[in-house]
């Protein structure tokens, strides 16, 4: 079947927030109960586009090369992967070929290829959510729990309108490419070398679980995964990265260096910290908040 309204912020990780598929969501200065399908999605968000050789360069320049030398090759299946579907079209029409049922699986694949994949990717992370959900980050500890769910938060970070949003607007009349055409090849290929780099350097990397046994209670947003050195300002990007993700509406988790404060896997934060949490998810949403309550997003209604 071909997939055409398509989520950015995967509608599993967003269950603890709400109560028989309802979730409270803040949109457009209005606080409304939609189903969890109606959030964070858009029609054909993932479709692939052709490449042309211009494009596929394009890509090979700024974001293969400079990659790790060992992850260059797997990028560059990548790109040949999301672009073999339109090979095969083209072969199919250069050959006169009129198959109804081969051009539907082919148009198919193109709307629901990238998708697909995310949600690959989202099934291997979901007994690491569930295990965070119990207050349990051992996994974290092995090199295999620390690669996926590092892989995973990245991932998750890059995939979303915000992210490509921005990105493009940065990057709009600094090249003659159609940067929003190879955005779906550019942010898998970022969110995999920043995997990578975080992974490379984990000794010095720390999962915390933030314990909030307070009546406030954490909200997240079409942005769930984000930068707490953010500046807001996409001329000036951050120079340290310290991801915070809540999982639910009384736990989260901080990606952070260690040292300081941030020695222990486990802390309990109370209303202020929570508030403060909360104002960075606020802050680098796209267009949407989302409680377990109304109450919590009205507060935000400015």
């Amino acid at each position: 079947m071909k997939k055409r309204k398509q989520h950015y912020v995967w509608r599993h990780y967003l269950k603890p927030w709400s109560m028989g598929n309802k979730i409270f969501c803040l949109r457009d200065g209005k606080v409304f109960e939609p189903n969890l399908m109606g959030v964070a999605n858009e029609r054909d968000f993932y479709r692939l586009r052709e490449l042309n050789q211009e494009d596929i360069d394009f890509i090979e320049n700024i974001a293969i090369k400079p990659s790790p030398t060992h992850l260059q090759k797997l990028h560059a299946n990548l790109v040949r992967q999301f672009n073999s579907l339109f090979q095969l079209k083209s072969f199919v029409q250069s050959r006169g070929m009129d198959n109804p049922e081969l051009n539907k699986k082919i148009e198919e694949a193109v709307n629901n290829l990238e998708e697909d994949l995310h949600g690959r990717i989202e099934y291997g992370a979901i007994e690491h959510l569930s295990s965070i959900q119990r207050g349990d980050t051992d996994f974290f500890d092995t090199d295999q729990g620390c690669i996926d769910f590092v892989y995973f938060l990245c991932v998750q970070y890059m995939r979303t309108k915000k992210i490509k949003s921005r990105v493009l607007l940065t990057m709009k009349g600094l090249t003659g490419i159609d940067l929003e055409k190879i955005w779906n090849v550019l942010s898998h290929i970022f969110a995999t070398n920043m995997g990578w780099s975080l992974y490379a350097d984990r000794r010095n990397l720390h999962l915390v679980l933030l314990d909030n046994q307070s009546q406030a209670q954490f909200i997240t947003g079409d942005q769930p995964v984000v930068n707490t050195y953010a500046t807001g300002d996409p001329t000036h990007p951050p120079e340290q990265l310290e991801f915070y993700y809540p999982v639910s509406p009384t736990l989260a988790v901080l990606l952070t260096q260690k040292g300081g404060s941030w020695d222990e896997k486990r802390r309990t934060v109370g209303p202020v910290e929570v508030t403060v949490y909360n104002e960075h998810i606020v802050r680098n949403r796209n267009e949407q908040l989302y409680a377990a309550s109304r109450v919590l997003l009205e507060r935000y209604l400015h």
